[in-house]
C-alpha cells in the first residue's frame, strides 16, 4: 500500500494513549518521509503542472475529517463512489491542526485525485495529480477504511481516509441514555443499571447491567461515525402527544456530551441521533437481563 503523507500522517485520530508498536511505526514512517522529501521524491506521483486547490472548506458539500473524531458529511463520499461520476473534495486535518486537500474526480472511467498540501507546516507543501482504478470501503470493527486501488506508479493502493474508533484506546467510557414518553426508560452503563417504563404509572429497575467489550466497541463506532463530538442543531418540540423523547449523556475520557432531542425532530441530526438511540435500544433490549423485567402493562392515549 502506498504510505504517503496523506495515508500515514493524516488517516487516525489523535488518541490519549498509543501502543509502543505504533509509537515505533510512526517513528518509522516519519523518518521515512523526511527521507524521500530530502531526496525530491513524492510519494504521490506529483505533476507539477497542477496547482493549488480552493482552501475555502464548504461545510456542506466536502467531506471534513479532524482528529478528535470529528467527521462531516461521511454520506457524500458513499453516495460518490455509489454514483461514479462527478467529483467530490475530502479534507483531512492532520495532528498538528494543518488541513490536507484533496478532490477526486471521475473521469474516463478512473478515478482523478488532486492533493494540495500547502498548508501543512509540518509536512513538504506539494501540489499534484495522480490516477487511480477504483474507491473502496472496508468496514471494520475499530476502523473504517476508504482505500484507493489500481493506482498508477510503484503504490497501487493509497489510503484515502481512515477513520479509527479503538474503544480500548480510550482512559474511560460510559454513556446514559433515557427515551420515551417523559423520558421514563433508561439505559445507564455508568452505574450499570436499567430502568423499564410499564407505561401504568410504575416503572421496573435492574441493576448490574455490564455490556461486553464487543458491544460498547459497536456502540462506540455508531457514535464516531453519527459524529457525536460536533456541535448539533436538535430540537425537543413536538405536535404529536404523547411524544417520544430522548437524552444521551456521553462520558469519555473525562469529558462530557449531552444531547436532547425528540422524535419529531426530522433535520439530518436528529435523524441521526434517533437512528443511534434505537440501536442501542435495539441491543440492550436483546440482553437477558432486559428480558427479565416485566412486560408492558398499559399504554399512552
Amino acid at each position: 500500500m502506498r504510505m504517503s503523507r496523506i495515508s500515514s500522517r493524516g488517516r487516525l485520530p489523535k488518541i490519549r494513549k498509543i501502543s509502543e508498536i505504533r509509537l515505533a511505526l510512526l517513528t518509522v514512517l516519519t523518518g521515512l518521509l523526511l527521507m524521500l522529501a530530502l531526496s525530491g521524491c513524492s510519494l504521490l506521483h506529483q505533476e507539477k503542472a497542477g496547482g493549488p486547490l480552493s482552501h475555502e472548506i464548504n461545510e456542506q458539500e466536502d467531506v471534513v475529517y479532524s482528529h478528535g473524531y470529528k467527521i462531516k458529511n461521511l454520506d457524500r463520499l458513499d453516495d460518490f463512489m455509489e454514483r461514479r461520476s462527478g467529483s467530490l473534495r475530502v479534507i483531512q486535518y492532520t495532528m498538528e491542526g494543518g488541513p490536507i486537500f484533496q478532490e477526486l474526480r471521475y473521469k474516463g472511467g478512473k478515478l482523478v485525485i488532486a492533493y494540495d498540501t500547502t498548508e501543512d507546516d509540518f509536512g513538504p507543501k506539494e501540489t499534484g495529480t495522480f490516477v487511480c482504478t477504483a474507491l473502496n470501503r472496508e468496514d471494520e470493527s475499530t476502523v473504517l477504511k476508504y482505500t484507493l486501488t489500481g493506482c498508477e506508479g510503484e503504490y497501487p493502493e493509497t489510503a484515502l481516509l481512515w477513520i479509527g474508533f479503538e474503544l480500548s484506546e480510550m482512559d474511560d467510557f460510559g454513556f446514559v441514555l433515557k427515551y420515551g414518553v417523559n423520558l421514563r426508560n433508561e439505559i445507564n452503563t455508568i452505574q450499570e443499571k436499567l430502568v423499564k417504563d410499564l407505561q401504568d404509572g410504575t416503572v421496573a429497575e435492574a441493576d448490574h447491567l455490564k455490556l461486553s467489550h464487543e458491544q460498547l466497541q459497536k456502540i462506540f463506532r455508531e457514535l464516531v461515525l453519527a459524529n457525536y463530538m460536533q456541535d448539533k442543531t436538535l430540537t425537543g418540540s413536538c405536535n404529536i402527544k404523547p411524544s417520544v423523547s430522548y437524552e444521551l449523556q456521553i462520558d469519555i475520557n473525562n469529558h462530557e456530551q449531552q444531547f436532547a432531542w425528540s422524535e419529531c425532530d426530522q433535520s439530518a441530526d436528529g435523524k441521526e441521533m434517533t437512528a443511534l438511540a434505537r440501536y442501542i435500544i435495539g441491543m440492550v433490549q436483546e440482553e437477558k437481563l432486559y428480558k427479565e423485567l416485566p412486560d408492558i402493562r398499559g399504554y399512552y392515549e
